[in-house]
């Protein structure tokens, strides 16, 4: 099983066996709040960056990891259902090859982003709007031979869904998927995002 099946299967069963009440953990509305998240994510790349990636993981002693992060997200309630805020959401493309050589591809968006909860805030199921600047960025250190590149800035836009529940007051665990799209550089790239993360 692909590993993004996986964590679709786990943010699915989270979603079942969660209640939704919120019993034990009081949801109590903060002035603002920080978000941070981690998991997995599957990226689509301009087909020549895409086929060439896919050929080099495919190389017998490689190993490849995908993940997807939400980074420093601050966000303020606009009313008892949605946040307003800032946040980076990124995904990271490594390659490793044997214990020192390694490529590393990570995708960027600086966004302004928006949370709605169907209940309250921080409380159950919620759509999530990001739209801001997007970059991508490869680095690489292979045999001794290093390079870090940026690209100009391009336009991201994320949009998502998730289910949030409180777990100690004033903490929130959340779980989401998300895809994002980027155009960087008269290219496009995709991201589909499955993380769990924490809403303080």
């Amino acid at each position: 099983m692909s590993k993004a099946r996986s964590l679709t299967l786990v943010l699915i069963c989270a979603l079942v066996v969660l209640p939704t009440d919120g019993e034990g953990a009081q949801n109590k509305r903060e002035k603002w709040y920080t978000y941070w998240g981690l998991g997995g994510a599957d990226p689509t790349y301009p087909s020549e960056v895409g086929s060439l990636l896919d050929l080099m993981g495919a190389l017998p002693g490689v190993d490849r990891t995908r993940m997807s992060m939400d980074l420093l997200g601050f966000y303020v309630p606009m009313s008892s259902k949605m946040l307003a805020g800032v946040v980076v959401n990124a995904s990271a493309d490594r390659l490793d090859y044997g214990d020192e050589d390694w490529m590393q591809v990570n995708l960027y968006t600086y966004a302004a982003s928006a949370q709605y909860y169907a209940r309250q805030v921080g409380q159950g199921l919620f759509g999530r709007l990001d739209i801001g600047l997007a970059a991508a960025n490869v680095s690489y250190d292979i045999e001794g031979d290093t390079e870090d590149e940026t690209s100009d800035s391009g336009i991201g836009m994320l949009v998502g869904i998730g289910y949030a529940y409180p777990i100690l007051s004033g903490t929130r665990i959340a779980f989401n998927l998300n895809y994002a799209m980027r155009t960087i550089e008269e290219e496009a790239y995709s991201t589909v995002g499955f993380s769990v993360g924490g809403l303080f």
